[in-house]
């Protein structure tokens, strides 16, 4: 569903923070909620890379282990790089987080967030 509310009148008494400032709260923590779904979508592939390997070192086909094929070995490969890649790239923007001062991450890390996300 979508909502579209025009000329909404708020009680001054119900409004948060300034008025006309809402983009700018929503957008104060975006790089903090990019940098936790990264995190965890990242640790999720990992468990995914694990998962395959495996299966591909238990099953058994044309008289060999799956990853015994070419091919396979090198999907699981490129697998491993791109999740490689993308870890890499979240610990540094880890690292820059950590060195940058909160209006600073806003501006510089946010390209690289949506990026990597």
């Amino acid at each position: 569903a979508y909502i579209t509310l025009e000329d909404v009148r708020v009680p001054s008494s119900k409004v948060i923070g300034e008025v006309n400032k809402g983009f700018y709260y929503i957008m104060y923590n975006f790089n903090h909620e990019r940098w936790g779904f990264i995190a965890q979508s990242t640790e999720f592939a990992r468990v995914c890379l694990d998962d395959a390997t495996r299966y591909a070192l238990r099953r058994r086909t044309f008289g060999k282990t799956l990853i015994e094929h070419p091919v396979i070995r090198a999907k699981v490969g490129e697998m491993a790089r791109q999740i490689e890649s993308t870890h890499a790239m979240l610990e540094l923007m880890t690292y820059q987080m950590t060195q940058m001062t909160k209006k600073e991450q806003m501006t510089k890390l946010a390209a690289d967030s949506a990026l990597i996300k």
